[in-house]
């Protein structure tokens, strides 16, 4: 009887260190998973969207690298060809760069959330001692068709708004 329990043990001390060094790789191979794309052109869904833009039509382009997403939004005003279109660059390694702009220096910067399925993008603009400017984060549907962006004032307790895009083909 002793014996066999010796080689429980024995099997136990091995198995052990190799389930935690699976955890260990598990763990490790999570973190190294590729970020996903946003790639494309997104016409924004009015019926899923919050109604706050609802006046308009919005474009997203949007270009990624593994350095970098552009993000150009046009506005257009319904039944009009005036648009208004602002563009950000940020970068996709978490820091922050500065871009000089007419209103000042605007600093943009990215995160990706620890999945790299959805990330989150801030542009502030420094105005005298108070810094302006929003958060957007971004996420994609299973089928990478449908593109939502949750935007927010970086202003504590500002209203935030949702955007649902489609892809165009």
């Amino acid at each position: 009887m002793k014996q066999n329990a010796s080689r429980c043990f024995r099997t136990n001390s091995f198995l052990l260190p190799l389930f935690v060094l699976s955890l260990l790789l598990c763990s490790y191979v999570s973190n190294g998973q590729t970020p996903v794309n946003f790639s494309g052109v997104w016409i924004q869904d009015t019926i899923k969207s919050d109604a706050f833009y609802k006046s308009f039509d919005v474009k997203y382009t949007i270009t990624q690298t593994a350095q970098t997403i552009k993000v150009e939004q046009t506005f257009t005003l319904k039944n009009s060809t005036d648009a208004i279109t602002r563009d950000y660059s940020f970068p996709l390694d978490g820091k922050v760069t500065t871009i000089q702009k007419e209103g000042g220096p605007e600093k943009n910067s990215a995160q990706w959330s620890a999945d790299k399925k959805t990330l989150t993008t801030r542009s502030t603009i420094t105005y005298g001692n108070e810094d302006v400017g929003f958060t957007e984060t971004y996420s994609l549907s299973d089928n990478g068709l449908v593109l939502t962006a949750q935007k927010s004032d970086i202003i504590p307790g500002a209203k935030s708004i949702k955007l649902v895009f489609n892809k165009k083909k």
